[in-house]
């Protein structure tokens, strides 16, 4: 039996998601948000086999086995956004409601359980012969069903990643590292997943079968091929010290977290910090920033610049949000960018490169800085040194 290049794909995901599963599981120092990584990992490969056994005809003699994982792909979805949930809140056990998610998946299962009562006939009866376009009214439902869940926790997983970028803002002056850009991709490549797989149902129910390349299978398998691409060769995603002191410096602070969208004004209605007090903090940050060189330090957060100033974070946020209308990040990479400035336009350090220049000025990689000096300038740094008027 030869296998043709889908099932090739599906093989090697397979084999690389049960590696994964294992090197995380090894891990000596993992978040409580791990283990909904190491179950989805699992679950993808489990699911990978599956598609790969359906493809080849295994289930052809052995129906029966077919009903042990078909229920699995209903975990997908919780699986994927309470990893990303509890990753950024820094939760140390599950919340009770959030067993609710799994609610589909338990019910879906007993379906499943009860489809051993049937014969091997009538389990193969329930399944679509593409060929012949005949699709059982049963597994368009399910598939229905199992997309649009799909799609609603990929959405809330978009939303969620999206306002946890906007919150690093507000707390960190260098996020690149702790941003979870791989999460970002992983997340547009399985909601891409339930898209085009629920555009597959929607053409088979109307009687169009455009091939028989499996798309959607074939994107679950690249899923488990990006979380491999950053986990082992671009740098570790699932427990960079970077992220993991920044999760534990959060907690301090996502409590006064404010909604996202919500105006100033209304923000901090009701901070109890009067104007004189709010300007008297804006002068001794202004302060520090200026004889201090605060900003020179990479590392720098929202909670030690309060540390120092003797405030809340909160009230710091607060103070730099109504006063000079900017997020910590912005406030924080202004005068980083203004020192880069100076310092390429000064005769006397014409000999340090521009990247020198950057890294004492606080910033810690090459691409945030030009991109960060870019949106301050309008011009890159090599341009702005060639020509600082």
């Amino acid at each position: 039996m030869a296998l043709q290049f889908t099932d090739i794909l599906l093989l090697l995901g397979a084999v690389q998601g049960f590696f994964l599963t294992a090197l995380l599981f090894q891990k000596s120092r993992r978040l409580f948000a791990d283990r909904f990584l190491v179950v989805m990992m699992l679950l993808y490969s489990v699911i990978l086999v599956n598609l790969l056994f359906s493809e080849i005809g295994i289930y052809q003699s052995t129906p029966h086995l077919m009903l042990l994982t078909t229920s699995f792909p209903f975990l997908i979805g919780p699986l994927h956004f309470l990893y990303a949930k509890y990753l950024i809140g820094g939760n140390i056990k599950i919340e009770k409601t959030d067993w609710l998610h799994f609610l589909p998946f338990v019910l879906f299962l007993l379906y499943s359980v009860a489809g051993f009562l049937r014969s091997g006939a009538e389990i193969m009866a329930a399944q679509p012969d593409f060929e012949r376009l005949i699709v059982p009214a049963e597994y368009l439902i399910v598939n229905w069903l199992l997309s649009i869940q799909g799609l609603i926790y990929m959405l809330l997983t978009v939303l969620l990643l999206r306002r946890y970028s906007k919150s690093l803002e507000s707390f960190f002056s260098s996020i690149e590292k702790i941003r979870l850009d791989w999460l970002r991709i992983l997340t547009m490549i399985v909601l891409v997943c339930w898209l085009i797989f629920f555009a597959e149902n929607t053409l088979l129910s109307a009687g169009i079968n455009l091939s028989g390349f499996d798309l959607s299978s074939v994107l679950l398998a690249v899923a488990v091929y990006t979380v491999g691409y950053f986990g082992l060769l671009k740098t570790d995603p699932f427990l960079q010290p970077q992220f993991v002191d920044a999760m534990h410096r959060l907690p301090e602070i996502q409590p006064e977290m404010p909604a996202e969208n919500d105006g100033s004004s209304r923000k901090y209605q009701k901070s109890g910090l009067s104007e004189d007090r709010a300007k008297r903090i804006l002068a001794d940050l202004l302060a520090l920033m200026e004889a201090g060189k605060a900003y020179t330090r990479s590392d720098l957060t929202l909670a030690d610049i309060a540390e120092q100033l003797s405030v809340t974070p909160h009230n710091l946020s607060e103070v730099i949000n109504t006063q000079l209308n900017q997020n910590f990040f912005d406030f924080i990479n202004h005068y980083r960018v203004e020192a880069v400035k100076k310092d390429l336009s000064d005769r006397q350090k014409q000999h340090l490169t521009i990247l020198a220049i950057a890294l004492d000025a606080g910033f810690n990689s090459k691409t945030a800085f030009n991109t960060i000096f870019k949106k301050h300038t309008g011009t890159t740094p090599s341009a702005f040194r060639n020509h600082p008027n």
